[in-house]
């Protein structure tokens, strides 16, 4: 039983990983738009000076998550870490060898937002964090689990997308930005209420 519980949750992990790598690589990155959080501000550094997306995450990841290491308890914390890493390592050595999209940027918007918020529905609803925001937004629903996931992150994303506007130097990065999140919101809560009626397995 143990060893299938395991397999399991790799299993989630390496499928939101790889959605999730998609998202950001794949469309956000090809777009030119952050979308929000610590994978904004990594795509946001990768724009910059090039910097690995995956790499990026996990080094930003640090601070918050000795901020938030005592509220979300030591379990939580190592089955996170586990996940933080395996989505570095999808973001900067498997999907990087997907072929790119240089299709419509809106699409790549709506898109982008479909598989991250899918992605994010798999690793909450395993009982495990992608860090950053992720870690933030965990540590509120211990104070208040009525609230929506999708609605944290709607409101945690916008500050990066906004502050991304200055550094693309258009307001056509907000506007993507903000399509990302929206669509992101509602593909996490639509995904996590299916998951629930289907009775998935949880952790």
């Amino acid at each position: 039983m143990k060893a299938k519980r395991i397999a399991c949750i790799l299993a989630y992990d390496m499928a939101a990983s790889f959605l999730l790598g998609v998202s950001i690589v794949i469309f956000a990155v090809q777009a030119n738009f952050a979308p929000g959080g610590v994978s904004g501000i990594a795509v946001i550094l990768n724009y910059l000076f090039g910097a690995p997306i995956g790499l990026m995450t996990v080094l930003i990841n640090i601070p918050i998550i000795l901020c938030t290491f005592r509220q979300l308890g030591f379990g939580f914390f190592l089955h996170s870490i586990k996940t933080v890493l395996i989505n570095a390592i999808f973001a900067d050595y498997v999907v990087v060898h997907l072929p790119m999209y240089e299709g419509s940027r809106l699409l790549a918007a709506i898109l982008s937002g479909v598989f991250a918020g899918v992605a994010y529905s798999l690793v909450f609803n395993m009982g495990s964090s992608t860090g950053g925001t992720d870690f933030i937004m965990a540590a509120i629903r211990k104070v208040k689990p009525e609230l929506s996931f999708g609605m944290l992150a709607f409101v945690i994303d916008s500050t990066v997308i906004l502050g991304s506007v200055f550094v693309f130097g258009e307001i056509e990065a907000f506007l993507y930005g903000a399509v990302y999140t929206v669509v992101t919101s509602g593909a996490l809560d639509a995904t996590t209420w299916c998951m629930k009626k289907l009775g998935a397995q949880t952790v």
